[in-house]
């Protein structure tokens, strides 16, 4: 009786097994991957368009919502090579960004979604796109749930210190936490310092208030979403 039941799950699982090994492959054989449009090494699975249509499903694991790509994105990116067009896209996927029909133009931050930013301090880039030009600016972010009352910020790049001192930071809240943000235009102060942080192995950035502070460790999210950004910032200047 016992050998018996032995043998029958010894069958069963290699039943459930060979069931999985079938799904796999036709998971992968369901793939079909085109450029997202001519010209372009971005590609797209064509198949899974076909199930969800609301979502161009990119081969580096991000989505563009069809809506966007055919509202302003693929506008955007036709204007210039193919080349050009894919590097803007490289790092616009990455954040949260938004088509502002009253001022015509198209909205960026970080990316809501992830938890690396999700009501949690953070360093991003920041701005907005209009007649085919960028104007980024860099977004230092102090979220908690308390105020600070942040006036200067302090960085530790390794060996290196940033100190800028007397800003003017935005605030804003909600009954689970609160945010105050500076924005700094991506001036040649920042186009020196944004590198260093991508490069370093550790950087500490602490918000002062007086005497209160609070200090966000960069992510490695945080230093890859801006290198990828960079791209997107050079393409369109």
């Amino acid at each position: 009786m016992i050998c018996a039941f032995s043998i029958n799950l010894h069958k069963m699982k290699k039943i459930l097994l060979s069931i999985l090994f079938l799904s796999t492959i036709g998971s992968v054989i369901s793939q079909n991957w085109v450029p997202l449009y001519s010209g372009s090494s971005i590609l797209i699975d064509a198949e899974a368009l076909k199930i969800n249509k609301a979502n161009l499903q990119l081969q580096n694991g991000l989505k563009i919502k069809t809506s966007d790509w055919n509202g302003y994105l693929k506008n955007l990116v036709l204007r210039f090579p193919s080349a050009t067009g894919d590097s803007i896209l490289d790092g616009l996927t990455r954040f949260y960004y938004e088509y502002d029909k009253v001022e015509k133009m198209i909205r960026f931050d970080a990316d809501r979604n992830a938890s690396d930013y999700l009501n949690k301090s953070s360093i991003s880039f920041s701005g907005y796109i209009k007649d085919a030009k960028i104007y980024p600016f860099v977004k230092f972010n102090c979220t908690g749930a308390d105020w600070v009352y942040a006036n200067r910020i302090k960085l530790v790049c390794d060996d290196e210190t940033f100190e800028y001192d007397s800003l003017k930071f935005y605030t804003y809240g909600t009954s689970d936490f609160v945010s105050e943000y500076v924005l700094i235009p991506f001036n040649e102060s920042m186009q020196e310092l944004i590198p260093k942080i991508i490069r370093s192995k550790e950087t500490i950035i602490r918000f002062y208030g007086d005497p209160i502070y609070s200090d966000l460790y960069v992510t490695d999210k945080m230093k890859m979403d801006m290198k990828m950004f960079l791209k997107t910032i050079k393409a369109m200047q």
